[in-house]
């Protein structure tokens, strides 16, 4: 019987109960991939309709989404649903970003002008001489990038205001969409083809990848990687920075579907922004409940879909159970090198999982998490005291035995440590 003499492991067993019934794991160590789609992606729609058709989508770090209608307003979305109009009068809102004092810069296509708006929703005008302006990017120093999509180029914005032409090539066809990584690369959709564009930091211009569909909206940056609505396609894209693409959500078939990703229905998705944990995208998505044929076209109208990322956990699993420890290995030790996802899980969280797999009878792979979790930290003293627990069940008492010791000797009140040591030293 295991013993959970001190609080860390207590706290591991609550956690690990709700991983295990989350994941849905089998005693024999395979885990259901249930009904979320390879990926367990899922999407749900988080607002009623908005007035107005498909804009720009930006999120701030309290979780709040602005959306453009591409027409004079910009309203302002709470993750629970509920919405407001938070700026008014500008002349054809398209895409927007969040500058660093979370201020929205917003494209006015048809004004050919940015606006800033600050947080209180006061809208002045920060920059002129535009041309069809749609996405925008904001670097470290303050300079914002913004696509031109009638002149098919990227323009450079200065703190101050003043315009210049940053990026120009024949493989523009009104670019709409951009993003910055982290390293200052620009990542470029086209509105006109399905082209993705890498803008490296001199401005050069070279093809990453093509999406299917014809033609794109807008693109954002999570985890390390790309995602990209296919405007034309009803879709949404997974891009890597090597330009490999695979679907995340949508069907391909119009529609307002909710549910596993790939399942999901879309209609023109354009507009998209990570949440501020970057476990979440928000798109801005058209709504066509009335007939082409009609003699008067009705209002347009739009809502926000929420599309969740498949957490760390169920991706690990899914990867333990269809390509074996060593594939899971290789997965989590890259997880864990990647800046992008190397926060995404705690010393706590790695532990509760492995004790989840231990309980549901998957030893082999419960040994392998608890050896990673103290290989990224050897400083706990709670891994090691775990993963000796899981050697004693495998009976490997001379390894559960070191381990033991190895946790007594960074945290010498480890009563649980000592007693099992007594216990396992008398069975020697």
């Amino acid at each position: 019987m295991r013993r959970w003499s001190n609080v860390s492991h207590r706290v591991t067993i609550l956690v690990a109960v709700a991983a295990i019934c989350h994941l849905g794991a089998g005693a024999d160590g395979a885990f259901a991939q249930g009904a979320q789609g390879a990926q367990g992606d899922r999407v749900r729609t988080v607002t009623d309709t908005l007035i107005g058709s498909v804009g720009g989508v930006a999120v701030d770090r309290l979780g709040i989404i602005y959306v453009a209608d591409f027409g004079e307003v910009v309203y302002k979305v709470h993750p629970d649903g509920r919405w407001e109009r938070f700026a008014e009068g500008l002349y054809g809102t398209s895409g927007n970003a969040l500058d660093a004092e979370g201020r929205l810069l917003q494209s006015e296509f048809t004004g050919n002008r940015l606006a800033r708006i600050e947080r209180d929703g006061t809208v002045t005008r920060f920059a002129d001489g535009l041309q069809g302006p749609v996405g925008v990017a904001v670097g470290d120093d303050g300079e914002v990038y913004v696509c031109n999509c009638s002149s098919n180029t990227i323009a450079r914005v200065s703190e101050n205001g003043e315009v210049g032409v940053f990026a120009s090539s024949d493989l523009f066809n009104c670019p709409n969409g951009i993003t910055r990584a982290p390293d200052g690369r620009l990542f470029v959709v086209n509105f006109s083809d399905g082209r993705v564009l890498e803008v490296g930091l001199d401005g050069e211009v070279s093809e990453l990848a093509v999406l299917p569909g014809g033609g794109n909206g807008h693109i954002a940056m999570a985890r390390g990687q790309l995602y990209a609505t296919s405007f034309q396609g009803h879709r949404v894209y997974r891009v890597g920075l090597d330009g490999d693409v695979a679907p995340v959500a949508g069907s391909g078939t119009p529609g307002e579907r909710d549910g596993p990703a790939l399942e999901a229905q879309f209609t023109f998705p354009n507009g998209i922004a990570a949440g501020p944990a970057q476990d979440r995208l928000y798109v801005n998505d058209f709504i066509n409940r009335h007939p082409p044929t009609l003699e008067a076209p009705p209002v347009p109208k739009s809502t926000i879909r929420q599309l969740t990322l498949a957490g760390f956990w169920e991706r690990l699993a899914r990867v333990r159970a269809s390509d074996g420890l060593d594939a899971m290995r290789s997965f989590y030790e890259e997880w864990k090198a990647d800046p992008a996802t190397a926060g995404v899980f705690t010393e706590i969280e790695v532990n509760a999982l492995g004790y989840g797999w231990l309980g549901a009878g998957d030893v082999e792979g419960a040994l392998v998490l608890f050896e990673l979790n103290a290989g990224s930290y050897p400083n706990s003293f709670n891994v090691w005291d775990s993963w000796a627990e899981a050697l004693a069940e495998a009976d490997r008492i001379d390894d559960s035995i070191r381990y033991y010791e190895k946790s007594l000797e960074l945290n010498p009140s480890n009563t649980n440590a000592r007693d099992r040591l007594a216990e396992l030293r008398g069975r020697e």
